[in-house]
């Protein structure tokens, strides 16, 4: 996104998790681990995934996918700077992170649901578990809650989202 509006850039690649993927996991995603086990390493594309985001804004449906790929990161650091500068690399220093969760109690949605801020903002849900489909909808959501931030903003001064649970 851009000034609010969808640029219809995406970056969406199947990586590899380099561990077995739980039956509750292929559940929902419906990927087992031999549909990844050829697919690259988080390590591989990580080099692409942070250009594609520089500088940009990130917004996961919950915090604890924003935790889980500051994670990935920081491992990944771990492994190629020294541990001095490892310690103080942050994914947030390389793009803004939100939590489409907490944005929606910040503007008041009943309801922190996907399918609730969806139904608030009139967006379609999106209509598979997939990721990709996922991150449109999320998208859309930010778009359409964007002047509900703004106005949050002015009221009450700049939004810092640190909700650990969330």
């Amino acid at each position: 996104m851009r000034d609010g509006e969808p640029t219809g850039e995406n970056f969406h690649r199947y990586i590899n998790p380099d561990i077995e993927v739980e039956e509750s996991a292929l559940k929902i995603h419906g990927l087992s681990s031999a549909m990844l086990a050829d697919k690259p390493l988080f390590s591989e594309i990580a080099p692409y995934f942070c250009d594609f985001i520089r500088g940009r804004a990130v917004i996961a449906y919950k915090l604890d996918q924003v935790a889980a790929l500051e994670r990935e990161f920081v491992h990944l650091m771990g492994r190629l700077l020294p541990p001095w500068k490892a310690r103080g690399w942050d994914l947030d220093e390389q793009c803004s992170l939100q939590s489409l969760a907490m944005l929606a109690r910040v503007v008041e949605v009943p309801d922190d649901e996907l399918e609730a801020i969806c139904a608030h903002y009139d967006i379609e849900p999106p209509k598979s578990p997939g990721a990709e489909d996922e991150a449109k909808c999320v998208g859309a959501v930010y778009a359409a809650m964007e002047p509900d931030l703004v106005a949050w903003e002015r009221e009450h001064g700049e939004l810092v989202i640190s909700d650990p649970d969330n």
